[in-house]
């Protein structure tokens, strides 16, 4: 589940341990837990700072985290840094100590208390090294008794696993409550509305039920779909809240079935095999579901299905500006406002009427809030309003700031003003809001909207283009493609005036269902098309986004001084540009499905990216050696680039980089020898490649927590992790002595492995959770006992394999024709695919 719980706040919870006892051990799987239940927390990683007084970017972390979670261990107390921690959480919360929250780790609470053992020792230290300031020993023996007076949790004798989920859970219904408490009390109303829908969706029920809730848009459906949401996650083993877009599409329906079960599983990479998934994986789980803004009946046949789909006390919400939807689904309904004194017509017309022009009276009401803000507030509330409502707000910060508006000061104001929210780090701006900044904006010029700064409706853009009408006024172009009729030419001419331009997004909604296809193949299906020679006059360019460019390059001249994102999927570019280029802000670059594409470009000069994707890229087969020199990049997608056989001895440079996916590179054969120093890689995704080996360096990468290989097949030729077995099948070898201490996923599915292989180094994955062996050819596993941490295991489609050795406990696992043995019992399973619990 993925939730903002504060709007207010910089983090949800601050986490305060003694780097050396826990870092890497009980505060990190805390740490992990509170991110998987979309809790955001502030977790220093390093721990290395030294000295006496607390940092101003810790003090402000404290300042602004809703919860502090303490973790005392045996040597807490020997840390000064920590104590000034301790100090400084307290002060901040004198008035509200129920928001800190002590955790005994492997230590007894009354030495804490009394300063005891190893904290007695540490304060005997301090007061002997620190002679010249007793007064400070004392704040800190204070501080350390004042804690440990407070209620919280004791590790010793306990399952630590179960003590995260509980203290987890604990704060997740704390946060819930303050979040209610602190950012609906001054919804007018809401608490009343809040209690007719509990009593509609009837929560001490154990029967799975949908109700809807509908009105016209902007008269409070979502909010108060997310206040019911908000004060109910608590009681469900999964939520998912998720919001469809107005132009949804019946062909996009897998991709939001996708999204549900994503968030629902805690599932990132999720491959799911038809509608039917969604019955199969959660009909045993009592799950939350907020489907916003519904549209299409469609979306309730297939998301919210019949009652057999989920577990019991499963509760759907639907909301939605068609009553007729849940009348025909036969679901209960709350209507959140009622008119009267209006028939049919008169209700279309007044519809009709208010999308075309505002209501002056609530747009007069809601300008006051932004006549109080300053120009940048200004800029970045339009630019919001007409280009970034829904998206990530990290990302529109990035653009913003490009654009030297001071977005996060900015969004901060916003946000006060009840301007925006911030719902699952996405900016929302209310519909009614929304309108009026549009408004806004088209009073700058009501007939010529080339005289405007931001242009989003084709109509108006399709009129700027073909007249050549657009000027030094227009700040910003967002054209969806698939709104046009026409074909759209993009001149030189049309743009020659436009000096101020900052940001041109053409974009196709339905290209996230798109295959491999050549768009350019029905030439009529062309919507947009581009003039020799075209360039773009504005050197002021931040954001560049261009679905289908036909050219083969970008020109020469091509040079805005302060470039952030290029995204250009789609295209028909051979050679992105010549030479060198220098942007130094460029920071998001996207050359998906261009598959003329044969190299990338020179990056000597771009070294601030930190996203690129080349995904699907089919005749990409070179990469240029100055890939080294992006020592920013978190994030690199090379999937499905047919022609990729290798990475160049430069992609070992890239220190930063989290995730890297290279799945469907059908003829990737090889890393560079020096793989390994990848130290910072968290993910890599391999599905489908032919690799012959990897190199030893890859094997001492401590901060891998998923890898796949599924599919992956051969030719192998070295024991890294394969060898030739007899016929066509492939053994499977693990060295002896793993180091991927932080492994937390890994998928060998679909490998081909036989009854050769040798898997015993399978048990040096201590942190292993999740394992996929599914497809593969061996009639036993060996004794995977050891695995402690394991909770999944798939062994779907091994229509050989037999039997299983005792598995650890409190394991989920999927199977076919398996007999268990071990614990003195044996159980013959069904012949189809199930999902079981030992």
């Amino acid at each position: 589940m993925a939730a903002a719980f504060s709007s207010w706040k910089s983090y949800d919870v601050f986490l305060s341990f003694r780097g050396e006892d826990t870092r890497n051990n009980f505060t990190a799987h805390l740490y992990q837990e509170l991110c998987a239940k979309g809790i955001n927390a502030f977790f220093d990683e390093d721990k290395l700072k030294r000295g006496g007084v607390v940092s101003p970017s810790l003090a402000t972390a404290i300042e602004n985290s809703m919860f502090s979670v303490i973790v005392l261990s045996e040597n807490y107390a020997s840390s000064r840094w920590c104590l000034e921690e301790l100090v400084k959480i307290l002060e901040c919360n004198q008035s509200k100590e129920e928001r800190v929250l002590p955790i005994f780790y492997n230590v007894d609470p009354s030495d804490v208390q009394n300063h005891r053992g190893n904290f007695g020792e540490a304060f005997a230290d301090h007061e002997k090294n620190m002679e010249e300031n007793p007064e400070r020993v004392k704040l800190w023996k204070d501080a350390l008794q004042q804690v440990s007076n407070l209620s919280g949790w004791d590790s010793r004798n306990t399952n630590e696993s179960l003590l995260i989920k509980e203290i987890v859970k604990n704060l997740l219904s704390k946060l819930l409550s303050t979040s209610t408490s602190d950012t609906e009390e001054n919804l007018v109303g809401i608490n009343s509305r809040i209690g007719e829908l509990k009593m509609l969706l009837c929560l001490q029920s154990n029967d799975v039920r949908m109700i809807g809730i509908c009105s016209m848009g902007g008269i409070g459906k979502t909010t108060l779909a997310k206040a019911i949401y908000r004060q109910i996650t608590d009681q469900f083993e999964a939520c998912s809240f998720l919001e469809i877009v107005d132009d949804f599409k019946e062909r996009d329906l897998t991709i939001l079935v996708k999204k549900l079960l994503s968030q629902l599983l805690e599932e990132e990479n999720l491959k799911i095999k038809g509608l039917t998934s969604t019955k199969a994986r959660l009909h045993s789980r009592k799950v939350l579901i907020v489907l916003d803004n519904v549209n299409s009946l469609t979306i309730l046949e297939h998301r919210a299905g019949n009652q057999d789909w989920f577990g019991e006390g499963s509760r759907i919400i639907v909301t939605t500006r068609d009553k007729r939807l849940l009348i025909s689904h036969r679901v209960d309904y709350y209507e959140v406002a009622e008119f009267k004194n209006m028939n049919k017509d008169e209700w279309r017309d007044y519809l009709a009427k208010l999308k075309i022009t505002p209501n002056m009276k609530i747009q007069e009401v809601l300008r006051i809030s932004y006549d109080g803000l300053d120009d940048n507030e200004k800029n970045i509330f339009l630019d919001i309003a007409c280009f970034f409502n829904v998206e990530d707000k990290d990302y529109v910060i990035e653009i913003l700031d490009g654009c030297n508006f001071f977005a996060y000061c900015g969004i901060r104001t916003l946000i006060d003003k009840s301007l925006v929210n911030i719902f699952d780090n996405r900016l929302d701006m209310h519909d009614l809001i929304q309108e009026m900044g549009k408004e806004i904006v088209r009073q700058q010029s009501l007939t010529d909207p080339g005289k405007r700064s931001r242009l989003w409706l084709h109509e108006d853009i399709f009129d700027v283009l073909t007249k050549n009408s657009g000027n030094e006024k227009i700040e910003g172009i967002s054209l969806n493609l698939s709104h046009l009729e026409d074909v759209l030419n993009f001149t030189t001419q049309a743009f020659a005036r436009m000096n101020e331009l900052r940001l041109l997004k053409v974009y196709e909604f339905s290209s996230i269902s798109r295959d491999f296809e050549d768009p350019f193949k029905d030439k009529e299906n062309c919507k947009l098309h581009f003039s020799n020679g075209f360039r773009f006059c504005s050197t002021d360019l931040r954001c560049l986004y261009l679905h289908g460019y036909s050219l083969k390059s970008l020109l020469n001249d091509f040079n805005p001084r302060n470039f952030v994102e290029l995204i250009m999927p789609y295209s028909r570019i051979k050679q992105l540009w010549k030479g060198i280029k220098v942007f130094e802000k460029l920071k998001f670059m996207d050359l998906s499905h261009s598959q003329y594409l044969k190299e990338t470009p020179n990056f000597s000069r771009i070294t601030n990216i930190e996203r690129l994707v080349l995904k699907g890229c089919l005749n990409l087969h070179k990469i240029h050696p100055s890939l080294g020199d992006l020592t920013k990049v978190k994030f690199l997608s090379l999937e499905n680039c047919k022609m990729l056989r290798t990475l160049p001895s430069s992609a070992c440079d890239l220190r930063s980089l989290e995730t890297l996916v290279l799945s469907g590179c059908s003829k990737f054969k090889e890393f560079p020898e020096n793989f390994g120093n990848l130290e910072m890689l968290k993910e890599l995704q391999a599905d489908g490649t032919v690799l012959k080996a990897l190199p030893p360096s890859f094997f001492s990468m401590k901060n891998l927590k998923t890898l796949s290989f599924r599919g992956c097949q051969g030719p192998p030729s070295t024991p890294w992790f394969w060898s030739k077995g007899s016929s066509n099948s492939i053994s499977l070898r693990l060295p002896s002595s793993l180091n991927f201490c932080s492994l937390l996923e890994l998928d060998l599915s679909d490998c081909n492995v036989s009854d050769g292989a040798n898997l015993s180094g399978l048990g040096f994955l201590s942190s292993l959770e999740r394992l996929n062996l599914s497809g593969n050819s061996f009639v036993i596993l060996p004794n995977i006992s050891r695995l402690s941490r394991l909770q999944w295991l798939w062994l779907e489609n091994c229509k050989r394999l037999e039997a299983l050795p005792q598995l650890p406990s409190s394991i989920f696992f999927e199977c076919t024709n398996l007999l268990i043995i071990g614990n003195n019992r044996i159980a013959q399973l069904p012949a189809h695919n199930c999902w079981f619990e030992g």
